[in-house]
């Protein structure tokens, strides 16, 4: 067997871009267009089976239903994800390991070699991924 080893990598929301981007958008330096300011009138209108354009609302599928994305919601913005990639696999004995070491508040195992966990905002990153990988290296050690 190759000498363990567990790469660690931050996660990225894969749906938080855009509103990332949205949040760093250079208002003060924006040129306002003219066109903004004229009125359109929608001929539709009064068409008693007309729906007006909606705002788009992002929403994500969770145990408790429906939720909207934003700021609040979002997993990114609320948790501190790491994701770590091993060499070696991720059997329930590992799984037990890093679910039970200080700081980890989640513990997703995407594939055998691809887990993430959630660290705790009371806990230190770089502690809390020293002390998973001591206690994974020392118990592949001694199996």
């Amino acid at each position: 067997m190759n000498v363990p080893l567990i790469v660690w990598e931050k996660w990225s929301d894969p749906f938080g871009q855009e509103m990332d981007d949205a949040k760093w958008t250079d208002y003060e330096n924006q040129i306002d267009d003219p066109l903004d300011e004229i009125e359109y009138i929608d001929e539709d209108a009064h068409d008693p089976e007309y729906v007006p354009d909606m705002k788009e609302i992002k929403v994500i599928a969770t145990p408790m239903g429906l939720m909207p994305y934003n700021e609040l919601t979002a997993p990114g913005k609320i948790f501190n994800f790491w994701v770590g990639h091993t060499n070696f696999d991720i059997t329930p004995n590992i799984s037990k390991i890093m679910e039970e070491s200080d700081g980890v508040e989640i513990l997703d195992i995407f594939t055998r070699y691809r887990f993430r966990i959630g660290i705790g905002k009371c806990f230190s990153d770089s502690e809390t991924m020293k002390l998973i990988n001591d206690k994974i290296y020392t118990a592949l050690k001694n199996e």
